[in-house]
């Protein structure tokens, strides 16, 4: 096998990982966003469809394994060339742990015994926007190896933290008010727990990114508050 053969299949094994990083994550954005429309809407049916679309994550999870795994065995990758395999290989278990809190979003949803009022739905509504805002962010960053825009999706988590404070204070009350609401609360709030980690998961991606395109760590701790909406 010539050299010029060699890097052309290494060139084509490097773009098929990158190509899989991105349709995972865009079906992983699908996810997201059905869940949410099926929780604020109360749609079981939609809910079902988020259940058993999480198998199609699962399965680009394993060609990634796969795929990096094989590229590293059979090729011997330049220090970018290798950052760029190690990162995929560490994005898409990332990847697939969102697709995996839109799963138990959904089936939390079939638990509720009623509809959300307004005010939560909104309420979940801006939390799982900010998700998908710093999804499409940090997956633009992935594509086009743009450490400054991983920066960016890296600093959003403080406000996707906040929006849960918010958010978990107002199911706190809600169950002390009314306990015939505990029940419902104590879904919910595992949902809005979930979708917080989702936005962790996102700037483990960030952090991934940066360090694939710079070679280095991003500096600093992330900025991070509790469910009063305190700093840590």
């Amino acid at each position: 096998m010539t050299e010029s053969h060699t890097l052309r299949i290494f060139d084509e094994d490097l773009k098929a990982i990158s190509d899989e990083i991105l349709l995972l994550g865009q079906q992983v954005a699908k996810e997201i966003n059905l869940a949410l429309q099926a929780l604020t809407t109360h749609d079981l049916a939609m809910a079902r469809v988020v259940i058993d679309s999480d198998r199609n994550a699962d399965a680009l999870l394993d060609k990634i394994n796969h795929h990096t795994t094989r590229t590293l065995a059979r090729q011997q990758a330049m220090a970018g060339d290798l950052r760029a395999i190690l990162a995929a290989a560490r994005i898409g278990p990332h990847l697939e742990r969102i697709g995996d809190y839109a799963k138990n979003m959904a089936k939390r949803t079939g638990r509720l015994s009623a509809p959300l009022d307004a005010e939560l739905a909104a309420q979940f509504h801006w939390m799982g926007s900010r998700i998908q805002s710093m999804l499409d962010r940090v997956m633009l960053a992935y594509r086009n190896h743009d450490a400054a825009m991983a920066n960016v999706a890296w600093a959003d988590d403080a406000e996707l933290d906040a929006l849960y404070a918010r958010l978990f204070e107002h199911l706190f009350n809600h169950m002390h008010a009314d306990k015939q609401h505990i029940a419902d609360g104590i879904q919910l709030m595992f949902i809005a727990k979930g979708l917080e980690r989702a936005g962790d998961h996102v700037t483990d991606i960030a952090e991934e990114i940066y360090l694939m395109v710079t070679g280095g760590p991003l500096q600093g701790p992330r900025p991070k508050v509790d469910e009063t909406g305190r700093p840590q």
